[in-house]
């Protein structure tokens, strides 16, 4: 039960939910956000639209950790205008959305812009073999990496408060990789791409995970060098 329990509170957490911190405005938000890939997204599939999406949505994710978690950022005065722990909770609920929307607008990319690419000849059975093999191995990736640090470090909470909050992991997919959840636990971007024959799913897909290995080694490494493992 406990393990099921788990699984689900991961599952919400890197979905834009996080359990213990759920308020009723971010319910609002989470559940708008959702109604609004589901239910509205569908009516606007252009490409011209969904890459508008994905360039707001982008660049409201990625300037958020830029702005913030440097070692000299923006949460410095966030900090010390409502304290540590009220400014934490307020970041990661904006960022939850920024993540929620930066994945969907990765989706949507794919969905707008179906069969412009050249493997909608391939024999099916193939093609729907890689998307499942891709799909399933960022997921399971995604979240078991998620389960192992923890949702706060999956936020940054230890960049935001500029402090080591947990032991660093090396069990799990962390024995093979350095980074997994921005290696192979995006791969699902790609594995949506070719199911909807997208080229453009693709590029995007690979665009986007190149901003977060450039946010990864400008700005949390130093921080894990510097905080986990004693490294100036």
């Amino acid at each position: 039960m406990k393990i099921i329990k788990k699984f689900i509170h991961t599952l919400l957490s890197i979905s834009g939910l996080i359990p213990e911190n759920t308020t009723l405005l971010r319910a609002f938000f989470w559940l708008s956000s959702v109604a609004w890939a589901i239910f509205l997204l569908p009516k606007f599939a252009r490409l011209d639209y969904a890459v508008l999406y994905f360039a707001i949505s982008t660049l409201f994710y990625i300037g958020l950790i830029f702005l913030v978690l440097p070692q000299q950022g923006l949460r410095l005065k966030w900090i010390a205008a409502v304290g540590e722990e009220q400014a934490y909770l307020q970041y990661e609920g904006i960022l939850a959305f920024a993540f929620f929307h930066n994945g969907v607008s990765l989706g949507f990319i794919s969905e707008s812009s179906k069969h412009s690419a050249f493997w909608g000849d391939f024999p099916p059975l193939i093609v729907m073999s890689l998307v499942v093999i891709l799909f399933l191995t960022g997921f399971v990736v995604k979240l078991w990496s998620a389960w192992l640090v923890g949702i706060p470090i999956y936020y940054w909470k230890d960049m935001f408060l500029d402090k080591k909050i947990s032991d660093f992991v090396e069990a799990g997919p962390y024995k093979f990789l350095n980074n997994p959840m921005y290696g192979v636990g995006q791969v699902q971007v790609y594995a949506i791409a070719i199911y909807y024959n997208s080229i453009y799913g693709l590029a995007f897909g690979a665009l986007n995970q190149l901003l977060v290995f450039f946010f990864y080694f400008k700005v949390e490494k130093p921080f894990i060098n510097r905080m986990y493992l004693n490294k100036l």
